[in-house]
């Protein structure tokens, strides 16, 4: 499937492709995580969207709805062989149709872009909170620049032990197999004690959480998702020292 068909998930969430499109989409889901999770995350906020802002039906609107019904042409039988059949002059129906179909576009494009509008306002508050983290740890009094190289990457960090946090970049590092991920590990003094500080992105500034007794940061390659303990050998190690 060529990339731009993970740009359907929206059209496909809201029911907006056509028959033949959509079945395709649909075995493409079977196929594809990620497009998967795009369409159940945008099915989730249609519903919230709406709920938001729904209403009750305008008085009288069951009645203009049976009324319109009336006029809408049925679908003629089957003609019987040896039966005589009388042909009706079709009613002009065109106009109800088509100002149907734009009415229901109408509806399904303004639930899309109400639902892209409230996800891009919840990304941008996640990104001004990351914003906010980082400042604040590199704007402590005792923060600490840190960095060590290795397996042509680098791990960088500049640690608050008084907020008990730390931002770490990754720099130099390829972006993991299809499947992997890079996952950032806190080891403490104690041998043998360590825990996942989370899963962070290439040249993306990430905050990590520090405990008191945390002396080396260490970076592994993992499934996607990350794991409860590491699979292989760090690709890069940081030792805090006194910091």
């Amino acid at each position: 499937m060529s990339p731009d068909r993970h740009t359907l998930a929206a059209p496909y969430a809201l029911s907006a492709l056509p028959p033949r499109e959509e079945r395709r989409f649909a075995r493409h889901l079977g196929r594809c995580a990620v497009c998967a999770g795009e369409v159940r995350a945008l099915r989730e906020d249609a519903v919230r969207l709406a709920r938001a802002v729904a209403v009750p039906a305008p008085e009288g609107m069951r009645e203009r709805v049976l009324a319109a019904i009336r006029t809408v042409e049925q679908d003629r039988p089957a003609p019987v062989p040896g039966r005589r059949t009388v042909t009706v002059a079709p009613r002009r129906t065109w106009g109800v149709r088509l100002a149907a179909a734009g009415a229901a576009f109408a509806v399904a494009a303004a639930v899309l872009l109400g639902v892209l509008w409230t996800r891009a306002e919840r990304d941008l508050d996640g990104r001004r909170a990351e914003a906010a983290a980082v400042t604040e740890v590199l704007a402590a009094p005792d923060a600490a620049a840190l960095s060590a190289r290795g397996g042509g990457g680098g791990l960088n960090a500049v640690v608050s032990r008084e907020l008990g946090r730390a931002v770490v970049t990754l720099s130099g590092l390829p972006r993991p197999a299809r499947g992997r991920t890079y996952q950032l590990w806190a080891m403490d003094e104690q041998p043998g004690t360590i825990r996942s500080a989370g899963l962070p992105e290439p040249a993306e500034p990430f905050v990590a959480s520090l405990g008191p007794t945390v002396r080396t940061l260490a970076v592994t390659e993992e499934p996607e998702g990350g794991s409860r303990r590491p699979t292989g050998d760090p690709l890069l190690q940081l030792p805090l020292g006194g910091t």
